[in-house]
This record gives C-alpha cells, sequence and structure tokens, in this order.
C-alpha cells in the first residue's frame, strides 16, 4: 500500500507534520546521555499514561506508578545506575531533567485527585454523616419556621367575621 501511494509523493515534498522535540545542549548521541535522555523521555510518557487512565487513590499508592526512578532510566538506557548519574559530566543535569519531570508528575497526580476527590465523593463517611444531621435539623428548623410563617399570614389576611366566629378576636 505504502508502494502505491510512494509513488504519488515526491520524498523532498515531503514535511515532518511535527517537528522533532529540541534536545538540550548536554545531550549527545557519542555517549550514554542521548539514551539516558531519550529513556526519560518515553518513562515520562508512559507514567503520563498511566496517571491519565487511573483516577483511585488506590492506584497511586506505590510511587513507582506515578514517578520515574533512577533505575528504571539505568535500565532503559542498558546501562548502569552508577556511570550515568554520578560519574558524568552531564550527571547534574540528567538529574535535573528526572526532578523536573518527577515534579511535573507529582502534580499532574494530584491535580487528578483533587478533581476527582471534590465534593461528596472525597468526604469521610463520618464528614457524610455529621453533614447529614446538620442539614436535616436545618430543615426541620426551616420547616417549622416556613410554617408559623404560613400561620401566621393566614390568620392576618382571615376576613374579620371569620376570626370572630373562631374567637380569635
Amino acid at each position: 500500500m505504502s508502494d502505491y501511494l510512494d509513488e504519488f509523493l515526491d520524498k523532498d515534498a515531503l514535511i515532518a507534520s511535527t517537528p522533532p522535540p529540541a534536545r538540550p545542549n548536554w545531550v549527545s548521541d557519542s555517549n550514554s546521555s542521548g539514551a539516558a535522555y531519550e529513556a526519560i523521555q518515553s518513562l515520562y510518557q508512559q507514567k503520563l499514561r498511566y496517571i491519565r487512565q487511573h483516577s483511585k487513590k488506590t492506584d497511586f499508592i506505590k510511587k513507582s506508578t506515578y514517578e520515574i526512578s533512577k533505575s528504571e532510566v539505568a535500565r532503559v538506557a542498558s546501562v548502569k545506575m552508577q556511570a550515568i548519574f554520578h560519574s558524568v559530566n552531564y550527571a547534574g543535569a540528567l538529574q535535573k531533567e528526572l526532578a523536573e519531570k518527577n515534579d511535573k508528575l507529582l502534580k499532574i497526580k494530584e491535580s487528578k485527585l483533587t478533581s476527582r476527590c471534590a465534593g461528596e465523593k472525597g468526604k469521610t463517611k463520618d464528614e457524610l454523616i455529621q453533614k447529614v444531621r446538620e442539614l436535616k435539623a436545618r430543615d426541620k428548623l426551616i420547616s417549622k419556621t416556613t410554617t408559623d410563617e404560613v400561620l401566621e399570614l393566614t390568620l392576618q389576611r382571615l376576613p374579620l367575621d371569620v376570626k370572630r366566629h373562631l374567637k380569635l378576636v
């Protein structure tokens, strides 16, 4: 199928729809920094996808579900953790990149959980019981005052002959 379409398109005329993201200056393909940087980016996308697909607080009990660890980066990049995070000249920049991604993931996770727990769903059973009791007491008070007000207005609007018959005057 692609061969059929390739007949009609010039390879020079094709323009990438999305430009590749710019890599920082410290990233290079000549050493393990490129692999480590790409590992962080792919793990970030995986963790982001997990956060978007899960909304319960219990889904995030383990930090490994929403946080990128140094050992994960080393495993994906196929290098030793000590080698890329401590003993090379780009280690500080790599750690800073990892910390930034983890901060973003944490903020996204917290905003996801707070938006889900807004309203009654996020309250404990004791809080809900207390709120129901308060609402029942308030409704009883409103009902009583409303009834008293209606009775008062009715008595005020009764004609004088009806009031005499009821012995209210």
